[in-house]
């Protein structure tokens, strides 16, 4: 009997699986108030005069505005619930953007609009979305604008828990050409948690400080533990002179390394190319005119 127990023990410890499929009641909020100040810089009246996220482009699901291509994908990816966060920024067409989430979204979906009071920021207009969907057990962040690769979103929702983490920032380590800010993250040497954050600044890392990291590019996603990255942002927002807007990227998610809070980190190895510039717009999402 004690052999035969010891059997099933090691049987029970090896033949083991990780459940990769999103969380009942998981939430993606959909970053969809950017003003499009880079795409009006150029003289094609499509980008002047269209809200960024309802600029059409060509990807595997055929022509369509930014924001229907990862509305599509994201129900295809799984996710049940989608809030699409919107601006009061008149420059930013959130009535455009609002009509046309409510109107595209998928039937299986439960899709709501969250539009900020005042400009918040990105993180901050997480934050407030969140106190609105205070039931779901895992949020994904995207923006509009970027071509991730969605159907690798569960497999990142499902590699968070083991970060014990209140962000894990979705990266790549394969960016391919024309990525946004390449390379400014640096992971630690098992490549699980983002050490040093230089997006959105001008600083280097020192060459010296960078023997054993991995250098990796931000893909734009972001999987939080709602009620922890709440928490985590009543900190950052205490540390204030007074509220003010609060980029996710380029402030908060910085912030929390420099004070030594777990920022995870998943590697999906393969580009996630961002829209945001008529060059990289013609180079990745206009493959026809």
């Amino acid at each position: 009997m004690t052999e035969r127990s010891t059997t099933d023990t090691r049987a029970a410890d090896w033949y083991t699986s990780t459940l990769v499929s999103l969380p009942a009641r998981s939430v993606a909020l959909v970053l969809a108030g950017g003003k499009g100040s880079r795409l009006r810089t150029t003289a094609d009246p499509e980008l002047y005069g269209t809200p960024k996220v309802l600029v059409p482009i060509d990807a595997p699901t055929g022509r369509a505005p930014m924001l229907g291509h990862a509305l599509t994908r994201l129900a295809a990816a799984g996710f049940r619930r989608i809030a699409v966060l919107t601006s009061t920024d008149p420059a930013s067409g959130a009535e455009a953007v609002e009509t046309y989430a409510l109107t595209h979204s998928a039937r299986q979906v439960e899709l709501t609009i969250h539009r900020e009071d005042h400009p918040l920021g990105t993180a901050g207009a997480v934050y407030a979305a969140l106190a609105h969907l205070s039931d779901t057990p895992a949020a994904v962040v995207l923006p509009a604008d970027t071509l991730f690769p969605f159907t690798l979103l569960p497999s990142a929702v499902a590699a968070h828990p083991s970060r014990s983490a209140a962000v894990t920032w979705t990266v790549t380590t394969v960016p391919g050409q024309g990525a946004q800010n390449a390379g400014r993250l640096f992971l630690d040497p098992e490549g699980e948690f983002v050490v040093h954050a230089l997006e959105g600044v001008d600083a280097t890392l020192p060459a010296g400080s960078r023997q054993g990291l991995r250098q990796a590019t931000s893909t734009g996603a972001v999987i939080l533990a709602p009620a922890g990255f709440r928490a985590l942002f009543e900190e950052y927002a205490r540390r204030l002179v007074h509220p003010a807007e609060a980029d996710l990227y380029r402030q908060f998610m910085p912030w929390a390394i420099s004070q030594g809070h777990p920022v995870g980190a998943y590697d999906i190895r393969t580009p996630a190319p961002d829209l945001g510039t008529p060059d990289r717009l013609a180079a990745f999402g206009r493959t026809t005119v």
